[in-house]
């Protein structure tokens, strides 16, 4: 049994019209110590369909499916069972730690409050733990960190504050939603670095979502790529990146900007990202892709197996390679083809 199993998971915002789809039948599994990515634009559903781990679904919104997390199904949990679950079994980072960091308590507080509440810790006892988890992510002088307030930190120390409290009580998922988004190059480098350790140290499994192939690449196993609230593509990502099969795929590719060749212009996705009230009838990319044809503009393309343990969601296949080989090779970590 795999330690996170989304099993045709729909959730729909109901409105004065046809219900919005949010996520329409997404299924995926992330066993232990495994880091499996989601990627996509913005308003793909990604971020939407990892926070239902934690129990959370969008207000006046309805989800079906199952979403089982450690073998319970985490849509049918008690409300007493959610806060247990969560930060024990599951916890979340945040994109941003400006918003997911109290500006008015201190480091303290926020790291001891968790520890207190689900590990029955007395204070001396949960501030010793504390220090533990800000040594573990790298924070200097932990013990008078502790004391210090969320602005008093850079970006790059926010960030591993927020990933030692979601740390602190050990849960086994870890889902990680753009934290590398906002920092530089270099301290983009260190948190990729301190998560794949904690990985190999804790042997804990990590979802991690975001738009940036690049970063995708250098971290995850297993790689979903979502579009309009469904999965075009999925599997290992390596494999993905080096031979897109879903022109969706192969465009976010194209998009990459290439350090080999810095003359060479970027390669736009034409049109603009379906939204849930303006998503197209049969395939969501049809409007955007080259290849579509009359059946991806009235059927919902199946996902279906495409060979070494990857699917795929296409009516045309353009990528398909003539004596079924993977093409495309790695260029000094960029993607290329």
């Amino acid at each position: 049994m795999s330690l996170l199993e989304i099993d045709d998971l729909t959730i729909s915002l109901a409105t004065t019209g046809a219900p919005r789809v949010l996520v329409d039948g997404v299924s995926l599994t992330v066993d232990s110590g495994q880091m499996v990515g989601l990627a996509g634009e913005s308003g793909s559903g990604k971020t939407v369909t990892a926070l239902t781990a934690l129990g959370f679904v969008p207000d006046g919104a309805t989800a079906t499916g199952a979403v089982r997390l450690d073998g319970e199904d985490v849509l049918t949990m008690s409300k007493k069972r959610l806060r247990e679950v969560r930060g024990t079994t599951v916890a979340m980072v945040f994109q941003d730690p400006m918003t997911s960091l109290h500006p008015m308590l201190s480091v303290e507080t926020q790291l001891t409050e968790q520890l207190r509440v689900h590990r029955s810790l007395s204070r001396r006892a949960a501030k010793a733990r504390a220090v533990e988890m800000l040594e573990l992510v790298r924070i200097p002088n932990p013990s008078k960190a502790l004391s210090a307030y969320p602005h008093h930190f850079s970006g790059g120390m926010r960030q591993r504050i927020a990933i030692a409290g979601a740390l602190a009580c050990e849960p086994k998922l870890l889902i990680a939603d753009e934290v590398t988004t906002a920092l530089d190059v270099t301290v983009q480098a260190g948190i990729l670095g301190l998560l794949e350790q904690l990985r190999r140290e804790l042997g804990m499994a990590v979802v991690f979502i975001t738009h940036d192939l690049g970063v995708m690449n250098v971290t995850t196993d297993e790689l979903y790529v979502m579009y309009s609230g469904r999965v075009a593509e999925r599997g290992g990502t390596r494999q993905v990146l080096a031979a897109p099969r879903h022109p969706y795929t192969r465009a976010l590719v194209d998009a990459l900007p290439d350090a080999q060749n810095l003359g060479h212009p970027l390669v736009a996705i034409p049109g603009e990202a379906a939204t849930p009230e303006r998503r197209p009838a049969g395939c969501a990319f049809h409007p955007r892709c080259a290849f579509a044809e009359d059946r991806c503009r009235t059927e919902v393309p199946e996902l279906l197996p495409i060979g070494a343990g990857r699917v795929l969601a296409c009516h045309v296949d353009p990528f398909a390679p003539a004596d079924g080989s993977a093409t495309g090779v790695l260029l000094d970590g960029r993607i290329g083809s």
